[in-house]
């Protein structure tokens, strides 16, 4: 039955709030577990002092009645969480003799709550601000065990700083390193042209060139030599030769 009710009360888990009581300043923890919902209030200041007090399941019924449903519960608790958020807190009965004194929720409600809280012994005191310290240091080393979950200022313009120099570097870097230019890509591309055209002409150059050892150039089909020319010697003419005849036996 009690697990059914403060399950309702996941929302007050590990709260922490500041209360200012006259001169005095007191801090509050709210913590719950599968039996009660409880308050640990510290005043700051040389004795170091602690109270305490919880809500069971029974309690809280005994506030929202025998018959509240899920929904009630629900309503009940968020409200609680609302009311400890805002600082909507007070500390009734305190005085600095005192050592039983009650957390009021909702000062300024019609109705408000009131939580019995009890002093702590020295050494219990002692004992639970340990716990918490512990506790602290367990979630700061996941923030490379920084203490406040927030960058100094001074951090914060620093890295407002190198954020805005990378964002100029990576955006801009030749104006950056060159000074501004009106239009750096348009140069790239004629360099480039050069080049192409250049070694297109080196290549046409090379393809007209014989190549070496070949000092023997081919007569063209178009250049064939005159008519009755010597093929040997074309600006010669060409020696007639007579057709040798035989004798006939017969004669």
């Amino acid at each position: 039955m009690s697990t059914d009710v403060l399950s309702h009360f996941g929302g007050l888990d590990e709260l922490i709030q500041v209360i200012y009581q006259g001169l005095d300043r007191f801090v509050a923890l709210s913590q719950v577990t599968e039996s009660a919902w409880s308050i640990y209030l510290g005043l700051k200041g040389p004795e170091g002092r602690w109270w305490r007090g919880s809500w069971s399941a029974k309690h809280i019924i005994n506030i929202t009645g025998v018959q509240s449903s899920p929904q009630t519960l629900e309503n009940f608790a968020e409200k609680l969480r609302t009311t400890f958020v805002n600082g909507d807190l007070a500390i009734g009965e305190w005085t600095e003799k005192d050592s039983d004194i009650n957390l009021t929720f909702g000062r300024t409600a019609k109705h408000p709550l009131h939580m019995a809280l009890k002093e702590l012994p020295a050494a219990e005191a002692a004992s639970h601000a340990t716990a918490v310290f512990t506790e602290i240091a367990l979630q700061a080393q996941s923030r490379k065990c920084q203490l406040n979950p927030t960058f100094s200022s001074r951090n914060a313009s620093v890295i407002t700083e190198s954020s805005h120099v990378n964002s100029a570097s990576t955006l801009s870097p030749k104006r950056t390193r060159m000074g501004p230019s009106p239009d750096p890509v348009p140069a790239v591309n004629q360099a480039a042209e050069r080049k192409i055209k250049a070694l297109e002409a080196e290549l046409a150059r090379t393809k007209e060139r014989p190549p070496p050892g070949d000092t023997t150039s081919k007569p063209s089909a178009n250049s064939r030599p005159p008519k009755g020319a010597s093929l040997a010697n074309p600006n010669k003419k060409a020696r007639k030769y007579q057709a040798l005849e035989f004798e006939s036996d017969e004669d």
